[in-house]
């Protein structure tokens, strides 16, 4: 997983950098991580392109985990434990990756897919995008309820909703 955040704040920062960013910071806390370009500008394009990277990253890690692993198991190795276990691995980054890539990219604020959907409507429809979050992540709840009967995801939600009330009330106080 540390792994798999790394990659795809890289993902952030090396296409900002591209980009024109000079100054780049990544940060990872807990499960999750931060590019950051202080003092750099983009315009909606560049600002899209730059977000959409992180999961482009992430799926390409997976890509490259899927291609090495197709080649190695299909060698005709005799099975192991040991190679059992480096089997799980890979289907694990691979399943892990995509995942993430998934959800990261549903619209939610602070999630990628919230930036993207931020970035296309423009700096002039925050509340759009809080409903659109807001919508979103009560879908998801019910969804992941429904799959998984887990408290642990409700909590992620909630975290996700307090994010999203707090974007909205920054805005109305404008």
């Amino acid at each position: 997983a540390f792994i798999s955040i790394l990659i795809h704040e890289f993902g952030h920062a090396l296409t900002g950098l591209r980009l024109g960013a000079s100054n780049v910071q990544v940060s990872l806390y807990g499960m999750d991580g931060l590019a950051r370009f202080d003092g750099a500008f983009f315009s909606r394009k560049s600002s899209i392109l730059m977000t959409a990277a992180g999961p482009g990253a992430s799926i390409a890690l997976a890509g490259v985990f899927f291609v090495v692993g197709k080649f190695l198991f299909s060698t005709g190795f005799s099975p192991s434990y040991a190679w059992e276990l480096v089997r799980y691995f890979f289907n694990v980054v691979i399943l892990i990756n995509i995942f993430w890539s998934i959800i990261n990219l549903l619209p939610v604020l602070p999630l990628d897919g919230g930036q993207i959907l931020s970035s296309i409507l423009g700096p002039g429809r925050v509340k759009q995008t809080c409903v659109v979050s807001f919508m979103t992540i009560g879908a998801l709840a019910i969804f992941l309820w429904m799959w998984t009967g887990s408290y642990y995801n409700l909590i992620i939600m909630g975290f996700l909703a307090s994010h999203t009330l707090n974007v909205w009330q920054s805005n109305s106080a404008r």
